[in-house]
């Protein structure tokens, strides 16, 4: 029997149908390989912005809110767990390590001596201020003083002077006052220069609370309106201590503790 053949325009049909459908299969997978590539190239500078704060960085960061003593540290899957002892006991406070936000704090002792006691915030503090004064708020900051939190508000007179209030952070009432800077002679011109403490008396500050040797002084925040210095002293057994001195008053902020690595 003869072979029946397939007549020339029937097979020209045929491949112009299997072009057509296997068309549609390399064109849908070219789109998808053009999206993965945007998406890559939008989704590294995003992941290369989020800096993960240093151990010292994140410290300052819990100290400025919580005053007190950070005992111990540890970075874990972008969290910072720390141990920060302050004059009403010893907690845990875990920090985002990118947005230096504080997460969760739970009290892991309780100091027996220790009143409880609420700390204001600084939105409860200013409006405390407000009904004891209408002179213009500068800055305000809490800070440890002789092993107790205290607010260090700084405000400007009528006159232009400047004066820093010592303020009860659990009531909001002023314990004390001292002036930072003399007003101006010439009428009309604005002093708005605080006076700052020099390099020196600032490490006899920071000495005073850790015995030890000075290895660096760095004077940091003059432009936010809360001036300070961070002065790093070396002690006999070979731990670092980081003490942070207020800038204007001398107030001792924080003490944070670099230990040496074991071998």
């Amino acid at each position: 029997m003869e072979k029946s053949q397939i007549p020339p325009e029937m097979k020209r049909e045929q491949q112009q149908t299997s072009g057509r459908s296997k068309r549609p299969i390399w064109w849908g997978a070219g789109i998808v390989a053009v999206l993965l590539v945007a998406i890559v190239g939008w989704w590294q500078p995003w992941q290369s912005s989020r800096v993960v704060l240093s151990a010292d960085a994140a410290a300052q960061a819990v100290l400025e809110q919580y005053p007190g003593e950070i005992v111990n540290s540890t970075l874990k899957d972008g969290t910072y767990i720390m141990q920060l002892r302050s004059e009403t006991g010893l907690y845990d406070v875990q920090l985002d390590a990118v947005t230096a936000t504080v997460n969760a704090i739970t009290r892991l002792e309780t100091n027996p001596q220790a009143e409880e006691k609420t700390l204001l915030s600084r939105e409860q503090i200013k409006t405390e201020l407000r009904k004891q004064t209408d002179e213009q708020l500068v800055s305000l900051e809490l800070v440890e003083q002789q092993g107790s939190p205290v607010y260090l508000a700084v405000l400007k007179m009528k006159d232009n002077r400047r004066e820093q209030w010592t303020v009860d952070p659990y009531n909001g009432e002023k314990q004390s006052s001292q002036t930072l800077d003399a007003p101006d002679t010439e009428p009309g011109k604005e002093n708005d220069t605080p006076k700052f403490l020099s390099e020196k008396k600032a490490e006899q500050k920071a000495l005073a609370r850790v015995p030890g040797e000075v290895d660096d002084t760095e004077l940091r925040g003059t432009n936010s309106g809360n001036p300070y210095y961070l002065v790093e002293i070396d002690l006999e057994d070979g731990r670092e201590a980081i003490v942070q001195v207020n800038a204007i008053s001398g107030a001792i902020r924080s003490v944070t503790w670099d230990e040496d690595e074991e071998d």
